[in-house]
């Protein structure tokens, strides 16, 4: 995946699918895990993949202005940030919400304010395991998540 942002121009559900696109390319995420909502006009997306050991971790976030209002991340290892403070942590092959020495279980389905008080919803959507090798390249063994956070509509998750 290439870094990719602008301007959505376009956005589309089809077959489980978000189609975004933009100038200068589009996004495909799939599946896409929240109910459809038509985008705000001037909606801006930035798209990415950092390298890590234990395998690429990838975003994507969507911005009205400067404000982002949802962030999609694939591949979250152990110490990722979710919000705030707050980093991804596993226990027991269970993954948690990690600030300091607070923990507290990262649920399916839950809500967390961050430091401006904006109450956002966080969905765990899967865990798995990294695989040891891929494409030939030495990889740390480690469990990994994907998660979604966005600020609600009408107040519900």
């Amino acid at each position: 995946m290439k870094p990719l942002s602008g301007e959505v121009q376009s956005a589309r559900l089809e077959a489980g699918a978000a189609y975004f696109t933009l100038a200068e390319g589009e996004a495909v995420v799939a599946p896409w895990p929240l109910a459809w909502r038509v985008l705000p006009k001037g909606t801006l997306l930035l798209a990415e993949r950092a390298p890590h050991p234990a395998g690429p971790v990838s975003r994507l976030r969507l911005l009205n202005g400067d404000q982002p209002w949802l962030e999609l991340i694939a591949g979250g290892y152990a110490g990722t940030t979710v919000q705030d403070g707050w980093r991804l942590g596993f226990k027991d092959g269970k993954a948690l919400l990690v600030q300091g020495n607070e923990n507290q279980p990262f649920l399916s389905k839950m809500r967390m304010k961050d430091q401006a008080g904006a109450g956002w919803c966080l969905r765990l959507l899967a865990t798995h395991e990294a695989p040891k090798v891929a494409s030939g390249m030495a990889q740390e063994a480690q469990i990994k998540a994907d998660w979604l956070r966005y600020l609600p509509r009408k107040g519900r998750c």
